[in-house]
């Protein structure tokens, strides 16, 4: 009898060895209900319950506006939660209350009753239009200018500083990389969203610098990353500590249904971590565990924190507020369910544009463009990852390239979803090598890239210091290194990057040629090149939302820009050759980069260079 005993046990711990690592398996006869509260809202009278059970297990689920009035609505077989559950026929603004029945071998297990308030939430009706015909700066504080002169780390008194040479470039909306209190340099992993980090100021700091932006006609959004958060963060905390407490599921916990074995999203071997005996998720590294945002509360959490930022008093005058977000890691919400992911975006779009409906959100979401085109229901743009490469073959010679047959095929797939979409468009940013290393600080093609960049349609992020031609490849310490404000590459203001890591600068140096104070009075810098370019963008807005028809010229990137309403189109060649090119034009038509009116027929076009013909219809 006792080594029966004893063999029973053995098998007990056995199987709760097994079961946390994969798959339950139904056969053992134990019924399990997990995140009974998790769920998501499809549209404006469905949602999409989101709660597990062991593989076969069959389960009922019941509804009623109160506890008592609670019936069988559903039921289904083998129930299988990678699917959820479906419930239709909900009334926007009403309180249900629902409870969850399992079977599963004989035995039975009853959850809890639940509630929920339906939301009512359609499709996004507003686009933030003002960020359609704007050019965006993309700034990391700690690296761009020290306003109080005293630990070389940039901050909100720098940046106020700075805001008239942003503005002398032509920018007119800056995204600024994540400000809030954050126990790492890069401040993707925060602790506090409601605070500023203490190296970049105070909350008056920045609340000055945004009245000043503001009084500029310069907009400001955010960096908002909610697909984690820091370990540090009370949420976690207290998450880790408190198995029953209310923020365990603020984060994705293993059960007894998940597979501890998948593979991350970039090939990493796990993305589950052990935490006081328990596994969480975290898709980035464990220092960043992942948000649940399949838990209502966490989601409401999530908006709270938007609303702050963009009508900081509440008093429903957003003028003093942020002007929107960027989107980090908007792919990543839910690795298990992109339906989930989607429709917390629509969800978080809906209620940020009742708070502000000219709030601009463009999302991180860094796939194929039938891929990204979906995100286009729940936000104004996303980050096009795929066409700078595209850029840079077009800038090279030799061969015909045609460069508006490639961004066309890309808009095809948005148009699928959002036919009025904006795309936002940029050559690199703070996770890749930066471009004017890419090429080798080559001045002539760098100047290239940025006229095929800054020809072609949507809202264009430039990133701090590659109008400079700032060069920087990874770590990811050097690709956010100070920004370049002085031949000597020293002096007031300049920021300093060993305050900040032990990663040593390798590409700020002086005498480089690289810096504001070497470009700003020479005409023929990569600098003014830049402000040229968009101060032509801005005089001729159908570059931001025109249609690109190729033009076939041997050895030449060229395209058409036209639009309906307007009484010009744009011809823009690109010569990318170390040989001169010439073409035949029309009479009569302006070249922009020169100013020159075109007198003749043919037109010479320097090796390595651009021109972009105005001719009136």
């Amino acid at each position: 009898m006792r080594k029966n005993l004893y063999l029973l046990l053995f098998l007990v711990f056995v199987l709760f060895s097994v079961l946390p690592t994969g798959t339950a398996d139904s056969s053992f006869g134990f019924v399990t209900i997990a995140k009974e509260g998790d769920f998501i809202d499809i549209d404006a009278e469905t949602i999409k319950f989101l709660f597990k059970v062991p593989a076969g297990t069959d389960v009922t689920f019941l509804l009623g506006e109160s506890p008592e009035t609670l019936k069988p609505v559903k039921s289904i077989r083998n129930y299988d939660h990678k699917n959820g559950l479906r419930i239709g026929n909900l009334q926007a603004g009403k309180k249900y209350y629902y409870q969850i029945q399992a079977t599963n071998g004989g035995e039975s297990k009853t959850s809890e009753v639940f509630s929920f308030v339906k939301l009512n939430f359609a499709r996004r009706a507003k686009m933030a239009e003002w960020a359609r015909t704007s050019v965006f700066y993309q700034v990391f504080v700690r690296s761009f200018y020290d306003g109080k002169g005293e630990d070389g780390i940039g901050d909100f008194q720098g940046l106020k500083k700075k805001l008239g040479y942003i503005k002398s470039l032509g920018a007119d909306g800056i995204w600024l990389l994540p400000i809030f209190d954050s126990p790492s340099y890069h401040g993707y992993d925060v602790v506090d969203y409601l605070k500023i980090d203490p190296d970049y100021g105070t909350m008056k700091d920045f609340q000055e610098f945004l009245a000043e932006a503001h009084k500029l006609g310069i907009k400001v959004i955010l960096d908002l990353p909610v697909n984690h958060t820091s370990v540090q963060h009370p949420w976690f905390e207290e998450s880790a500590s408190d198995k029953y407490g209310e923020k365990r599921d603020y984060y994705v916990w293993a059960d007894l249904m998940d597979d501890r074995t998948v593979r991350g999203p970039w090939g990493q071997n796990t993305i589950w971590y052990n935490k006081n005996g328990d596994y969480y998720t975290a898709l980035f590294w464990n220092g960043m565990p992942d948000l649940n945002l399949r838990n209502p509360k966490v989601r409401q959490e999530i908006k709270e924190i938007a609303r702050f930022w963009l009508d900081p008093n509440g008093d429903g005058d957003t003028s003093d507020g942020v002007d929107g977000f960027r989107l980090d890691a908007a792919l990543h919400i839910d690795h298990i369910d992109q339906e989930v992911t989607l429709k917390w975006w629509q969800e978080f779009d809906s209620y940020v544009k009742s708070i502000n409906p000219n709030a601009y959100l463009v999302g991180e979401v860094w796939t194929a463009p039938d891929k990204i085109a979906p995100f286009l229901q729940s936000m104004d743009s996303t980050l096009n990852f795929n066409i700078a490469p595209k850029i840079f073959v077009a800038s090279g010679g030799g061969f015909s390239y045609d460069l508006a047959a490639e961004v066309n095929a890309m808009y095809d797939e948005y148009r699928k979803y959002n036919k009025d979409f904006m795309d936002a468009t940029f050559l690199t940013n703070h996770d890749q090598n930066r471009v004017a290393s890419m090429f080798r600080g080559n001045i002539n093609r760098l100047k290239m890239i940025t006229s095929i960049f800054l020809t072609l349609p949507g809202t264009p992020f430039i990133y701090y210091g590659e109008e400079l031609g700032q060069q920087g490849k990874k770590p990811d310490e050097c690709l956010r290194e100070p920004m370049d404000w002085y031949a000597s590459a020293q002096g007031p203001g300049m920021t300093d990057m060993s305050k900040w890591t032990y990663v040593k600068s390798m590409y700020t140096k002086p005498g480089d040629g690289i810096s504001v104070e070497e470009q700003e009075n020479d005409e023929n810098s990569l600098l003014n090149h830049y402000r040229r370019l968009i101060r032509i963008r801005k005089e001729n807005p159908l570059l931001f939302v025109g249609n690109l028809k190729n033009i076939n010229l041997p050895s030449l990137t060229a395209y058409e820009v036209s639009g309906k309403g307007y009484d010009y189109v744009l011809q823009v060649i690109h010569n990318g050759n170390a040989q001169a090119k010439t073409i035949s034009v029309q009479p009569g038509a302006v070249e922009l980069i020169s100013g020159q009116k075109i007198t003749g027929e043919q037109l010479e076009i320097a090796p390595f260079s651009s021109v972009i013909l105005k001719i009136t219809k």
